[in-house]
């Protein structure tokens, strides 16, 4: 509890004047370096000393029932490099969930020196040697940092059991590291299934100036061990791109029931990222705006980009996804005039728009709409109440 109260106080931290009395952050943490604050405040350590003890009182209380002889005598708290798991047996992990340390980002080692003083832990040179980063107290290359992040996922491999999933956060701005990451993961013997955006806050100023170079949020690269991986496959780069760029914007659209700005550039940096085209992407497409407003709808009051009443998808999206997307627009247009439509309307509605490819079966269509809407009366329908329409894996 007292080494958790070194982040308030010091003489770098910097209080918030738009956040309550103590609110604020030590300047490690808020600007990655050691920084004196301009002015300095002193906070009551026996107030927050009292406030740290009833939360950490709580989660004993709450996790009382969990810990017993059993678990105290197999828990196992270990220093070490990720580079190195030797104390953990091949293929005995359920899980793997990382965040390592980004490039030259945060210099994880030489911010953590106020706690090891505070908590008497010696820092090796050992340590110094073993750190993931670029640059440093030891001034590391990019190659160095790559080897170590690149040994870290052998050893992952190595531990994970089969048909268990890694997880993998994605916070930096270098796509080199991207594919470092799905290469190294690949050579390994992980298969790539997919990256989905977590966000932490509102878009930045920095995010809407550059949507193809700053992420909103982190991505989380999922990676599952197999027998027999499949490799990501990777993008001609002499190809035209416009058409994976407007699948990639009405597939995000469908699959959403419409999709904001930030929705759409997260999902076409994730796209960039996996088919390796973010370069050419950056560069075509800085501005997706006029291409978005040329081709789509905007709902000004939801901020969201739609198909365009009584219009076709463009490029070739799952048949049932865009039924479910069209579906989802007729019965809502349909509720705000106060009408519930007969199947036959329906089919009759949205069959039209479906001819981009094969068209499906009514009871295709039927299924789709049974895990959307409800009946009303003996053949006329409408959304479910709940407002809970689950998505298409």
């Amino acid at each position: 509890m007292f080494s958790g109260l070194v982040t308030k106080i010091n003489l770098t931290y910097h209080q918030s004047s738009i956040r309550s009395e103590g609110g604020g952050n030590a300047s490690v943490f808020q600007y990655y370096r050691y920084r004196i604050a301009p002015r300095p405040v002193e906070l009551d350590v026996i107030k927050y000393f009292e406030s740290r003890y009833k939360k950490i009182k709580a989660a004993k209380q709450e996790m009382e029932y969990f810990i017993n002889e059993q678990t105290i005598s197999t828990a196992l708290i270990l220093k070490g490099t990720a580079t190195n798991l030797r104390i953990i047996p091949r293929e005995s992990v359920d899980y793997i969930y990382t965040d390592p340390p980004y490039g030259a980002k945060i210099p994880y080692l030489d911010l953590s020196v106020m706690w090891n003083a505070w908590l008497d832990l010696e820092v090796s040179e050992e340590d110094y040697q073993q750190e993931a980063i670029e640059g440093g107290e030891h001034d590391k290359s990019k190659d160095e940092y790559n080897k170590l992040i690149a040994q870290s996922i052998k050893e992952m491999y190595r531990v994970l059991k089969f048909d268990r999933w890694l997880s993998f956060v994605f916070a930096h701005k270098d796509p080199e590291f991207w594919h470092l990451i799905i290469d190294t993961a690949e050579s390994c013997g992980f298969e790539y299934v997919g990256a989905v955006p977590q966000k932490n806050g509102q878009p930045s100023f920095k995010k809407h100036q550059n949507p193809f170079t700053v992420l909103s949020g982190q991505l989380i690269i999922n990676f599952r061990k197999v027998r027999n991986p499949r490799a990501i496959m990777k993008a001609n780069l002499g190809m035209d791109i416009s058409e994976i760029v407007m699948q990639t914007i009405e597939g995000i659209i469908a699959k959403n029931d419409g999709a904001t700005l930030e929705q759409i550039n997260d999902e076409l940096i994730i796209k960039g990222l996996e088919l390796g085209f973010l370069d050419l992407l950056k560069k075509e497409y800085s501005d997706l705006t006029p291409i978005l407003l040329g081709s789509f709808d905007y709902d000004d009051k939801a901020e969201k980009f739609s198909i365009r009443k009584n219009t076709k998808f463009k490029t070739s999206i799952d048949v049932r996804l865009r039924i479910k997307y069209y579906l989802i627009s007729y019965l809502r247009r349909m509720e705000r005039e106060n009408k519930y439509p007969h199947f036959d309307n329906i089919i009759l509605e949205i069959l039209p728009l479906l001819k981009n490819g094969i068209t499906p079966e009514n009871q295709t269509v039927l299924n789709v709409l049974e895990s959307i809407a409800e009946r009303v009366g003996q053949d006329s329908w409408r959304l479910k109440r709940n407002g809970q329409q689950k998505l298409f894996d």
